[in-house]
């Protein structure tokens, strides 16, 4: 068993949902749902469906989705504060 195989054997006990032909509404409320059955909060893993991943082997695709997942924990997304409006700056933007 190679390298790769072997790492997706392993992420193949991870908790994985794959969404396919919803909305971005319908997904969202899906996720909250799901999340809301575990206490504590599970690792879950979501992912949508793109053309490319409808042509993976699905433990390939468990894999791949599992690293991003990974990776994502290690690095998590830098998110910009919105800055309030400053009722004093005669300059606001609309």
């Amino acid at each position: 068993m190679g390298q790769h195989e072997e790492e997706n054997h392993r992420y193949l006990k991870n908790k994985v949902v794959i969404l396919n032909g919803f909305s971005n509404e319908e997904i969202s409320s899906i996720m909250k749902a799901v999340k809301g059955l575990y206490t504590p909060p599970a690792d879950l893993i979501f992912a949508k469906t793109t053309p490319s991943s409808l042509k993976m082997v699905l433990k390939d695709l468990i894999g791949d989705m599992s690293e991003d997942h990974e990776y994502l924990k290690q690095n998590p997304p830098q998110v910009k504060k919105v800055q309030p409006e400053d009722p004093s700056n005669p300059v606001q933007k609309s």
